[in-house]
């Protein structure tokens, strides 16, 4: 079974700034998931996943150097431990790769859209 606890939605404001400052594809269904949730726990009997606030990420990628360890990456959660989960932005495909030792080498492909990364989870 799969619990799903929301965060309040952001206001349209938030989804505002955070669309300016991003330059690159977002998945299918991200933003629709986004605008009704600002981050999210989802917990399966085998995983547990943090999606981070969209009022958090730009400042989360900063403070992880995901810009220099992994440019062509840009990070949305992690499973509360030592794997992150994110966006290839040439492609809006999604990945989980390491925190410690993030590279597009790491990277492992697991979804084309939002969507799929849900359902699958």
């Amino acid at each position: 079974m799969k619990n799903i606890d929301k965060n309040s939605a952001p206001t349209s404001e938030e989804v505002e700034i955070f669309l300016k400052q991003v330059n690159f594809i977002l998945p299918e269904g991200f933003m629709n998931f986004f605008k009704e949730a600002n981050g999210a726990d989802i917990s399966t009997d085998e995983k547990y996943i943090i999606l981070w606030s969209l009022t958090d990420m730009i400042q989360l990628n900063v403070d992880y150097n995901v810009e220099e360890y992994a440019p062509e990456f840009f990070i949305f959660g992690s499973d509360g431990g030592d794997t992150a989960f994110a966006i290839e932005k040439k492609t809006g495909d999604i990945y989980e790769m390491p925190f410690i030792g993030m590279s597009k080498e790491e990277a492992i492909f697991l979804n084309k859209t939002f969507i799929e990364f849900i359902e699958k989870i």
